[in-house]
C-alpha cells in the first residue's frame, strides 16, 4: 500500500509510513496518490477480485470476521454488525436526566458529562440517522453503508455507536447528548438539517465534530460540516459546461420552494459569472416559479411556453436563398420525442428564443412535467434540458423529452462499485445517498489513523478531527469522487457533467481528477 500526504500534516504522514513499511495482510489501500505531486487521501478501498476471500488478520479472531458467507446465488444481508459496531438496543429515546420545562419553542438538555477522549481506548464514532419513523428504511441503509465502511478498514480501535433520531429534532437532540456522553470523538448525521441544527450546539460545547447528511448550507460552520450534494453546485457546473460550448441565453422553471429558491440564486449566479470564452455574456431571459404542491403542471407550463414566445429569437446565420438558415437538432437530442436518428435523415427544427432551461425537478413530478414541454413547443430539440442532481435516476431515459438532457453529478462509476458491494453484501439495492455514509465512516476511520500515530500532535491541534485536518485543501477521494470541506463547513465536490440517454446515462464532460484543475 502507498500512502502519502501533503506537508504539514504531520500525523497522518508518520501512520502511513508505518503502514507502507508493515502492510498488514487484510489493510485496505485507503491512502493513496491519485494526483501527481498533489497527494489526496482516499476513503474507499480496492475491492478484491470475485469469489476471493478475505484473509485473517494476525492476531484476528473469527468473531470479528465479516458477517458476510460464501457468495450465495441469492445474497442475503449479513447476520450480524460488523466489527466495533455496538451490539445494544437502540432506543427511540435514550435515559437521560429530567429536565426543567422550556420555554414554547425552545428545547433545554442537560450538558452531558465529559468523557476525555483517549485514542489507545479506541475512535468513537457516533452515527446519527433515523431508525425508526417514515424514514427509517433510508436511515439503515446509511447505518449498513458505515457497517461495511467500518469492515473495510479492518481496524479493531474504531467502534460506530448508533443512535435513533426517529427523524425529529427532539430525539436528534437527546441521541446526540448520549453519544456525547459516552465520548465520541466524531459525529456522523444527522440525516436532516433540523437534526442538525439541533444537535450542533450540543456537539459545539464539547468540541466534536459533526458530517451532516444534510445539504442545507444554513447549518453548516461552527464544527457542523455538511455532505449532501448542494444544489447550488450542481447548477453552476452545468450552466458553466453549457456555457462552455456556446450556449448563452438560458430559462429557468422551478418550483416555489426552499429547494427552488436555492437554484434560482445559483442560476442567477452562475448565468452572471464572467468567462473568458463569452465576452457578451450570457442571460437568464426567463424564470417562472410554480407551487410545489401543484395537482397539474398544464397551466403553469402554458403561460410559461406563451412568455417564451414572446422573447426575441436570436439572430440566425443566412442560408444559401440569404433567407435565416434552419436549426438543426442539438447533439445527443436527435432522438428525442422518436425522431430517426439513421444516417443521412434529414431533419430541421424551429429557431428557440433559449438555449437552455433549467428544470429542478425529480421523480413523478419530473415525469408529469416533461412531455407537457414539447406538447407547448418547447422543444428539446431545439432547447437543452438540463437538470440538477434530482435527475441522477437511470429510468430518465424512458421519458422521450428529457433524452439528451445534462445534469451534474458526481462520477457514476464510483457509485456503481459501491451499489455492486452494497448488493452483494445485504441483497438489495442501496439508496443514492448511502455512499456519503460510507465515505463518511471511511474518512473518520482513515483520518484517526494518523492521530494514533502521535496522539500529541493531534491533541495539540485542536483534537482527533481538529478543522486543520479536515479542511484539507487538497480534498479526499470517496465513492462520490473528490471532495474537501470548506472553512464555512460546506463540502465541495468534483463534479461530472451527465446526460440522459435511452439506457441509463453517460458522462459528457468528466469529473476534474484534482481540486487544482479548475472545472467548468
Amino acid at each position: 500500500m502507498k500512502s502519502y500526504l501533503k506537508a504539514g500534516f504531520c500525523a497522518l504522514a508518520m501512520v502511513a509510513l508505518a503502514a507502507c513499511e508493515n502492510p498488514p495482510t487484510n489493510f485496505p489501500e485507503l491512502l493513496e496518490t491519485i494526483v501527481s505531486g498533489r497527494p489526496t487521501p482516499v476513503v474507499r478501498p480496492q475491492t478484491p477480485p470475485p469469489g476471493q476471500q478475505q484473509s485473517q488478520r494476525p492476531g484476528q479472531s473469527t468473531a470479528s470476521q465479516p458477517p458476510a458467507q460464501p457468495v450465495p446465488q441469492q445474497p442475503a444481508p449479513p447476520a450480524s454488525p460488523s466489527r466495533g459496531v455496538e451490539m445494544q438496543a437502540l432506543p427511540a429515546t435514550p435515559t437521560a436526566p429530567q429536565t426543567p420545562a422550556a420555554a414554547p419553542g425552545q428545547m433545554t438538555l442537560p450538558a452531558p458529562a465529559l468523557v476525555p477522549p483517549s485514542v489507545a481506548e479506541g475512535v468513537r464514532i457516533g452515527f446519527l440517522v433515523p431508525l425508526s419513523g417514515p424514514s427509517a428504511t433510508l436511515g439503515r441503509a446509511l447505518l449498513d453503508a458505515a457497517q461495511m465502511a467500518l469492515f473495510d478498514l479492518g481496524d479493531d480501535r474504531l467502534a460506530l455507536l448508533p443512535r435513533d433520531t426517529e427523524g425529529q429534532p427532539e430525539a436528534a437532540a437527546k441521541a446526540a447528548q448520549s453519544l456525547l456522553a459516552e465520548g465520541v470523538d466524531i459525529i456522523i448525521g444527522p440525516l436532516f438539517a433540523s437534526s442538525a441544527a439541533a444537535v450542533a450546539p450540543l456537539a459545539r460545547e464539547r468540541g466534536v465534530k459533526v458530517l451532516s447528511f444534510s445539504t442545507d448550507r444554513g447549518v453548516a460552520g461552527g464544527g457542523v460540516y455538511i455532505l449532501g450534494f448542494t444544489p447550488d453546485q450542481q447548477v453552476a457546473r452545468v450552466v458553466g459546461y453549457a456555457r462552455s460550448k456556446g450556449m448563452s441565453r438560458f430559462a429557468l422553471l422551478a418550483p416555489d420552494s426552499a429547494y427552488g429558491q436555492a437554484v434560482a440564486q445559483a442560476m442567477e449566479m452562475a448565468v452572471a459569472a464572467p468567462r473568458a470564452e463569452q465576452r457578451d455574456g450570457a442571460r437568464l431571459l426567463r424564470q417562472d416559479r410554480y407551487p410545489a404542491d401543484a395537482p397539474d403542471l398544464t397551466p403553469t407550463v402554458r403561460r410559461f411556453a406563451a412568455a417564451l414566445r414572446g422573447l426575441a429569437l436570436p439572430e440566425q446565420p443566412a442560408g444559401p436563398d440569404g433567407a435565416p438558415a434552419p436549426a438543426a437538432p442539438l447533439y445527443g437530442a436527435a432522438g428525442a420525442l422518436g425522431q430517426s436518428t439513421q444516417p443521412g435523415a434529414q431533419s430541421v427544427v424551429a429557431a428557440a428564443p433559449v438555449d437552455a432551461l433549467l428544470l429542478p425537478e425529480g421523480g413523478a413530478r419530473l415525469r408529469a412535467l416533461a412531455p407537457l414541454l414539447p406538447y407547448f413547443d418547447i422543444d428539446p430539440r431545439a432547447v437543452r434540458f438540463m437538470g440538477t442532481g434530482l435527475w441522477d435516476d437511470p429510468s430518465l431515459g424512458n421519458e422521450p423529452a428529457l433524452i439528451g438532457g445534462w445534469f451534474a453529478g458526481p462520477p457514476p462509476e464510483g457509485f456503481e462499485e459501491f451499489r455492486k458491494r452494497f448488493e452483494q453484501s445485504y441483497g438489495r439495492r442501496p439508496p443514492r445517498l448511502a455512499s456519503l455514509a460510507y465515505d463518511a465512516t471511511a474518512l473518520a476511520g482513515v483520518l484517526s489513523r494518523g492521530v494514533a500515530a502521535n496522539e500529541v500532535a493531534g491533541s495539540a491541534s485542536g483534537g482527533l478531527f481538529a478543522d486543520a485536518v479536515l479542511n484539507n485543501p487538497d480534498g479526499f477521494a470517496g465513492y462520490d469522487g473528490l471532495f474537501r470541506f470548506r472553512a464555512d463547513g460546506v463540502v465541495e465536490r468534483g463534479l461530472a457533467v451527465l446526460e440522459v440517454q435511452r439506457r441509463g446515462m453517460r458522462v459528457v464532460d468528466p469529473a476534474p481528477a484534482s481540486f487544482q484543475v479548475t472545472a467548468n
